[in-house]
């Protein structure tokens, strides 16, 4: 990818320029806050203010930073027009679109299978509500929405390492 930072000022493009390891690190936590903000909501009942506050600052955290992750350089390149990139970038963009329709693929068997049932929810505990249901769309939204990027960004190998 070549390096939008050598550019002009007004010559660049208008997204938000992250190097590999920014991208990388960004992703991580992104994704790490919606997973742990999925799984604590499972333990907020009654008055926990602690654990709400918790829960709260990992989904604003996982959500911005999915945003931010969507909107950055390797998110630009995921969806640009062919015309666009040369052929090693579309070979490299189809590719990160392959592993994310795996990872969407998964998400929906894992999701299937737990509004089903079929995992034995009932014996860990947990009882799978429409709230819950709501929960698991809005994670699989928010990770599936940036997957691309974060592949394409994991995928570079940057000045930076």
């Amino acid at each position: 990818m070549t390096n939008p930072h050598e550019k002009p000022v007004r010559a660049r493009p208008k997204y938000i320029l992250l190097t590999p390891l920014s991208a990388k690190v960004l992703s991580v936590v992104a994704i790490g806050a919606i997973y742990l903000w999925f799984l604590l909501k499972f333990f907020l009942s009654g008055d926990q203010p602690a654990l709400q506050l918790a829960v709260g600052v990992l989904g604003l955290v996982g959500f911005c930073g999915s945003i931010v992750m969507f909107l950055c350089t390797y998110g630009f390149l995921a969806n640009s027009p062919d015309e666009f990139l040369d052929e090693r970038e579309i070979q490299n963009r189809n590719a990160a679109y392959v592993k994310a329709y795996i990872y969407a693929t998964v998400m929906l068997l894992v999701g299937s299978m737990a509004s089903g049932d079929i995992v034995g929810w009932v014996f860990l505990g947990f009882e799978v509500t429409l709230h819950v249901v709501t929960n698991f769309l809005t994670l699989a939204l928010f990770t599936c929405l940036i997957m691309p990027a974060t592949v394409l960004a994991w995928q570079d190998k940057g000045l930076d390492e």
